[in-house]
């Protein structure tokens, strides 16, 4: 079996675009303003953390120093 053919028995997450994508990030920044890590909005949304975070980078929200609160 060739890598191609396991490839395609995957099922993929469409690209997210548009007006789906500013959505989420909103939905993102709420959460994360609401004190989430985004480790755990990214979990909860299915979304890898690279993703979710380039998304609250995108919908500008400030984000928090590593290690959690102090």
């Amino acid at each position: 079996m060739s890598s191609t053919t396991a490839r395609l028995a995957t099922s993929y997450r469409p690209r997210l675009r548009g007006e789906d994508r500013a959505r989420v990030a909103r939905e993102l920044a709420e959460g994360y303003d609401a004190g989430s890590s985004i480790r755990a909005l990214a979990s909860g949304s299915d979304l890898s953390y690279g993703t979710a975070r380039t998304l609250l980078l995108e919908a500008q929200v400030k984000l928090r120093g590593r290690g959690g609160s102090r």
